[in-house]
């Protein structure tokens, strides 16, 4: 089911909806995360993490199917980076989980501003704490979105080039 879309492989036409759908959702967390423009990224939000989320799922799913059909094994220097590839890939759908999770609680929870109405005082940990629970779940998916797409890119074009993080 996640392997091919007509005769082309669906996983590189799938990374691509991940590696922009990250990004924006990280841009439209930081700008929800500023009350000022909080009412205009609302929405975008919810819609856009929730898609990433789900493109990440496609693109794991497609991943591991592409994997097998190519029968890439580890052992060899593309099949190392294939594996730490995969095993990253598979915690970055967990934190877009999160992610999602903190967007979509931000997305219906907290206000625009509480000098908006002041009959409806939001309390610390609803105005303050989740929009920053929210800006640090986009780091790191940013973080990890890099740290994928550098092991794939890796794996398929240069397996001997220096990482781009020097941590495992």
């Amino acid at each position: 089911m996640f392997d091919k879309i007509g005769d082309m492989p669906l996983h590189p036409l799938v990374i691509h909806v991940v590696v922009v759908g990250i990004p924006l959702a990280v841009l439209l967390a930081v700008l929800f995360a500023i009350p000022r423009t909080r009412e205009w990224a609302r929405w975008p939000l919810a819609i856009v993490v929730v898609g990433a989320t789900a493109a990440t799922f496609v693109a794991r799913q497609s991943g591991l199917a592409f994997e097998a059909a190519q029968g890439i094994k580890p052992g060899n220097p593309v099949g190392d980076l294939i594996l730490q590839h995969s095993l990253l890939a598979n915690q970055l759908f967990y934190i877009m989980i999160g992610f999602a999770a903190i967007g979509l609680l931000n997305v219906f929870v907290v206000r625009k501003a509480a000098a908006d109405n002041a009959d409806v005082k939001q309390p610390a940990i609803v105005r303050i704490v989740l929009p920053i629970l929210l800006v640090v779940a986009a780091a790191v998916a940013l973080i990890w979105i890099v740290r994928v797409g550098d092991l794939g890119a890796r794996a398929v074009w240069n397996p001997t080039a220096p990482s781009f993080f020097n941590f495992p």
